[in-house]
């Protein structure tokens, strides 16, 4: 019976020790990421110090702002994960302590009925007996049992020998990963605060360039100049696609067959990217208070910040990138010359080259570029060319 539950136990042991192994792996990552993180905010922080108060280095510093808030909103993601792995191992903790707590209980139960029997058979009544037998094979049964009952008391005891040690490892153990939260949370604290405190400067900088008109008018000839690269990036993407200009980077093997249908036949059937209004159409519209007429590539969607921002077809992440006027910015290629934009993200939770289905969450809208508030920018481009997001978006 005590061999069977050994046999029992001793998978689930294994299976929590590598279990642990692979935790302490993934801890000793995140933690690496979130010391980079931190040392590229500290480098920010540097050149926004540095950079003189001229009217063409507010965008580049509002651009540093953007930048310091997205990566401090990614180190506190991994922050809040660190958190939760901690708090799942203590769960596992708890459940090892109380598992031996109930082990040793029950070896010390039949340890102390081995001393029972010791004590009421003791080395001078053994004889007795063993000679009270009424034959020599039940003379030769007592003995082997009285050996086998002596020799199992010691292997219980050795037994909980090694439990009461496993137990004070896991204590320990559990001492050190509370110790751990604590520091985790005091750091989180830490990093909210300092999330504030950049987006309480950068809308300062919004302010100020919102009632500065020359500012403000710089602000949208950067967009424009912003708008034609975006469009060059996405033919150039495309150009690399079709092999008719090289590579600028090394890319991976992409499986395309894990790319679903065809783009071409989705008119009218996309699903939105985010809920929210559209607040600047496609296509030409005029700014209230410079007078001008801008030509938008796509549509922006007024939508509550930290919203989840989806894909709306199947396709590979292509680009990440912080373009000014627009953000933080997603391009996902979908095949056959079509692609999509998410512009003006807060967090981005994808990873370059992802494949991703129609509705994954590629981020959260944000108000990185913009000096509107929250909203996401979205494009659709097939063949080179802006197409009207509303003309394939569903109802």
């Amino acid at each position: 019976m005590k061999t069977v539950v050994l046999s029992k136990i001793f998978p689930i042991l294994c299976c929590l020790m590598l279990s642990g192994i692979l935790s302490a792996q993934d801890a000793t990552s995140a933690r690496s990421e979130l010391q980079q993180l931190r040392s590229e905010i500290s480098d920010l922080e540097s050149k926004l110090k540095s950079a003189s108060s001229k009217l063409q280095n507010e965008m580049e510093n509002l651009k540093n702002f953007d930048q310091q808030v997205s990566l401090t909103t990614k180190a506190l993601r991994l922050l809040r994960n660190e958190i939760r792995q901690s708090e799942r191992e203590l769960v596992v903790l708890n459940t090892q302590i109380d598992s031996l707590n109930g082990q040793i209980r029950r070896l010390q139960g039949l340890l102390r009925e081995q001393v029972v029997f010791a004590y009421k058979y003791q080395r001078d009544r053994e004889w007795d007996w063993l000679l009270g037998s009424e034959n020599f094979n039940q003379a030769v049964v007592r003995y082997r049992y009285f050996q086998s009952v002596s020799d199992n008391g010691q292997r219980m005891f050795e037994r909980l020998k090694t439990k009461q040690a496993e137990l004070e490892t896991l204590q320990s153990a559990r001492v050190t990963a509370l110790e751990s939260q604590k520091q985790m949370a005091n750091e989180k604290a830490a990093e909210q605060k300092a999330l504030e405190k950049k987006r309480v400067s950068r809308q300062a900088l919004v302010d100020k360039i919102s009632r500065n008109t020359k500012l403000y008018e710089q602000a949208i000839v950067t967009k424009k100049e912003s708008a034609s690269r975006l469009q060059n990036l996405i033919a150039s993407l495309q150009r690399e696609r079709d092999g008719s200009s090289a590579p600028t980077e090394i890319r991976p093997e992409i499986d395309w067959s894990r790319v679903k249908g065809n783009f071409a036949g989705q008119r009218k059937k996309l699903n939105w990217p985010v809920e929210g209004k559209i607040v600047h159409p496609f296509g030409n519209y005029k700014n209230p208070r410079l007078k001008t007429v801008l030509v938008n590539n796509g549509i922006d969607i007024q939508a509550k910040k930290g919203a989840e921002v989806r894909c709306v077809f199947s396709g590979v992440v292509s680009t990440i990138t912080y373009i000014s006027g627009f953000g933080n910015t997603i391009i996902v290629d979908h095949n056959n010359g079509y692609y999509t934009v998410y512009a003006h993200l807060d967090e981005v939770l994808v990873n370059k080259f992802q494949v991703v289905d129609a509705g994954t969450i590629l981020g959260t809208v944000g108000d990185t570029g913009s000096l509107e508030g929250a909203k996401l920018h979205f494009e659709i481009y097939g063949n080179n060319q802006p197409q009207n997001p509303t003309l394939w978006l569903n109802k």
